[in-house]
């Protein structure tokens, strides 16, 4: 009787635990983020068609430049993965300027002026 008492608790406990919704680790970078903005359409005629991106859950992680259409599938990817995303409060400079070179987006690292103002 003991035995199927534990073992009625342990499958409930183990029930409980696989319904519970999935967060994601500390600064995360999530695999589906990173494939979509891998396969984001890069392609521009002026920096205007550019825009920067997270590429993971915290500031820190950096941005990618992509095409501004393309960037909408990436922020749904990103509000999705990263919503229960805990971040830790460092100051990171990785901010970019997306710019449109060669008819590709591309990002410059921002100046640290931009960060302090001059």
């Amino acid at each position: 009787m003991k035995k199927t008492v534990i073992l009625v608790c342990c499958a409930m406990a183990l029930a409980a635990c696989s319904s519970t919704p999935k967060s994601v680790g500390i600064n995360a970078m999530p695999v589906k983020l990173n494939q979509a903005i891998s396969k984001a359409d890069k392609a521009c005629t002026v920096d205007a068609d550019c825009v920067a991106v997270k590429k993971g859950c915290c500031e820190c992680a950096g941005y990618e430049a992509v095409n501004q259409e393309a960037a909408e599938k990436v922020q749904k990817v990103w509000e999705k993965e990263c919503q229960l995303a805990p971040c830790t409060r460092e100051m990171c400079y990785v901010q970019i300027d997306p710019v449109c070179e060669n008819n590709v987006c591309t990002g410059k690292l921002k100046s640290m002026d931009s960060y302090f103002g001059k």
